[in-house]
């Protein structure tokens, strides 16, 4: 009997410590959230983290990935992180097209422009301009000459995926590149789309927003292909001159595509989220979906690591063992460049779908509490993993190879090092600077949008002289 007590005060200790936790961590609108996909940013982060972290070893030798038939099946899946970064876009797809989705689809008040872009400046420029600073100042100071101001110009203004300043200072800058640029368009996207879809039937407005989201994602897979196969090519030449398409290139393209493909099948599950939500005679189709939410999990499961393991024969064994590949090499660099990121968005979008729809056995592990404080300091720790990862290589690794230790041994420490640098700087990071930064927004917001209040202006009846005024308010209800 008593150790059933003391099991259960054991217990009990350890949820009153996770909500402590998870209370600092939150940012007071984390209870409006859906929890689960705070899981799911923290397992993207970490796919990005454990890839870098596989990579650089590989490139240290400290792992060897096999390459046969066998082993290479499992060696893909430690480089699998890589396709994080296009779940972190279908995400931010899903999320941010939340309020347009609601609005287009079932009336109410337009998202305020000025409330979202405010939202989103304050949370991301206060930690990434500190980030940068701090790697300008302490691992890269050459970038502070005046020969490199062009690139360090790029780093401010969020231009990181061009050729000038692509992968460089910081690998995982790039892709909050493509994630600002996205911010930056998505308002006015989400216009252009209400003003094709607010007519109709609910039916219709679904029909025409799935059509619009669809011209998107095709817009996307256009602008890759030219980006790849035809901008550097004369197939264009009656059609639009060379110096334009230069000019045009880093706007519409960059170095890897602006990934508006990602985007559209976190908008297209967006739109299916909010219509089952909110469509009031849909029950059946709402139990029907929770059936299929499984299937599609599994479905998504399936065809990520197909994907994936597809991706490493190409990139890691293409010119190792696989000689009979050599005529369709062109075929295959077009697969890798076109066609694998779909592969991995639409993997990632059957198991979004299947986490928001699916049953409560299927969402709850990614509504664990370790889970998702990862996932509060996700920004962060993107930030900042692979700068630690290079230092472990370039100044800590090269002791233990005089040491003659193992490589189980090696990848242990390196392991151990990133957990004790890099994510208690990210704690520090997302508590000083992150939660700041978004209450900071939230307050301007409010301060904004506090002097639209119209002044209470007494109107008199007509009844009677020595009636008492009647005060009429006036107010908008603007919300995001």
């Amino acid at each position: 009997m008593w150790r059933r007590q003391i099991i259960a005060s054991i217990v009990l200790w350890l949820q009153t410590c996770s909500q402590s936790v998870t209370a600092t961590l939150e940012d007071g609108k984390q209870k409006k959230n859906i929890r689960a996909l705070d899981g799911v940013r923290a397992l993207a982060c970490l796919g990005v983290v454990s890839f870098h972290l596989n990579l650089w070893s590989y490139i240290g030798h400290i792992w060897v990935p096999a390459l046969d038939n066998t082993g290479a099946m499992v060696s893909s899946l430690g480089l699998i992180g890589e396709s994080g970064v296009l779940l972190f876009f279908v995400l931010s797809g899903f999320l941010l097209f939340l309020p347009y989705a609601r609005a287009m689809l079932f009336g109410g008040d337009w998202p305020s422009l000025r409330r979202f872009y405010i939202r989103r400046v304050f949370r991301i420029l206060p930690a990434y301009y500190v980030t940068l600073f701090l790697l300008l100042l302490y691992w890269s100071p050459e970038y502070l000459l005046p020969a490199n101001r062009d690139k360090l110009w790029l780093f401010l203004t969020f231009r990181m995926d061009l050729p000038a300043t692509y992968q460089q200072l910081n690998p995982p800058f790039w892709t909050l590149a493509i994630e600002f640029q996205f911010y930056l368009l998505l308002p006015l996207l989400a216009w252009v789309m209400r003003w094709l879809v607010r007519w109709g039937s609910l039916h219709f407005r679904v029909l025409k927003l799935t059509f619009c989201l669809l011209v998107l994602f095709a817009w996307g897979m256009a602008t890759r292909y030219w980006g790849f196969k035809m901008a550097d090519s004369n197939q264009l030449d009656f059609l639009i001159a060379h110096s334009v398409a230069d000019g045009l290139r880093p706007f519409i393209f960059g170095t890897v595509g602006k990934f508006f493909e990602s985007f559209a099948i976190g908008m297209l599950v967006c739109m299916v989220y909010v219509y089952c939500q909110q469509a009031p005679t849909i029950w059946k189709t709402r139990r029907v979906l929770a059936r299929l939410a499984p299937f599609s999990f599994v479905l998504g499961l399936t065809l990520l690591c197909v994907v994936n393991l597809w991706h490493y024969y190409v990139i890691y064994m293409f010119t190792r063992s696989l000689h009979f590949l050599d005529p369709y090499q062109e075929f295959l660099q077009a697969y890798r460049d076109i066609f694998m990121q779909v592969g991995f968005s639409l993997s990632y979008g059957f198991c979004l779908f299947a986490i928001l729809h699916g049953p409560r056995w299927l969402q709850r592990p990614f509504e664990w509490s370790p889970l998702r404080w990862l996932g509060f300091i996700s920004f962060s720790l993107y930030m900042w993993h692979d700068t630690f990862v290079l230092y472990f290589l370039t100044t800590i690794l090269p002791r233990f190879q005089v040491m003659n230790w193992s490589g189980p041994a090696k990848y242990s420490v390196y392991v151990l090092w990133l957990c004790v640098t890099a994510v208690p700087l990210s704690v520090i990071f997302y508590r000083r600077i992150e939660l700041p930064g978004i209450r900071l927004g939230e307050k301007l917001c409010q301060l904004k949008f506090s002097w639209r209040k119209p002044v209470p202006i007494p109107v008199p009846t007509r009844e009677s002289e020595e009636a008492p005024v009647a005060v009429l308010f006036t107010t908008t209800n603007q919300t995001l």
